[in-house]
């Protein structure tokens, strides 16, 4: 009896464990709702964004602050962001081509305030 109740708790745990696996650096499953700020350096400087979570997903991701070069960085603030609310995470969203350093920072923000939700 004692077998089978110590097998219990121990695939309990278990499970519990994987369910708060992570993959790459992004968490696996829903977030804490709240919002959560972060910052990452970009090409001219620090990019500073908010990422909202509601119901436990991705509900709005805002830009706070940049100084990154108007009409570059435009299509990486449009695109990465609509797909990283769509994606529910950063996991396949690529960079955008002549605006790789904006890109890449902010990913790496998103990633960062998803760490924390």
């Amino acid at each position: 009896m004692k077998k089978i109740l110590l097998i219990t708790v121990l695939g309990a745990m278990l499970v519990m464990v994987g369910c708060g696996a992570e993959a790459d650096g992004e968490k696996v499953g829903e977030f804490a709702d709240g919002s959560y700020d972060a910052t990452a350096s970009g090409h001219e400087g620090d990019i500073t964004l908010e990422v909202l979570i509601e119901d436990g997903e991705i509900a709005d991701i805002e830009i706070l602050e940049e100084q990154e070069t108007e009409g570059i960085a435009d299509p990486a603030f449009e695109s990465i962001l609509e797909e990283v609310i769509e994606n529910q995470g950063t996991e396949d969203v690529d960079t955008i081509s002549g605006a790789t350093a904006t890109s890449e920072a902010l990913l790496e923000a998103i990633e960062t305030a998803l760490d924390e939700a």
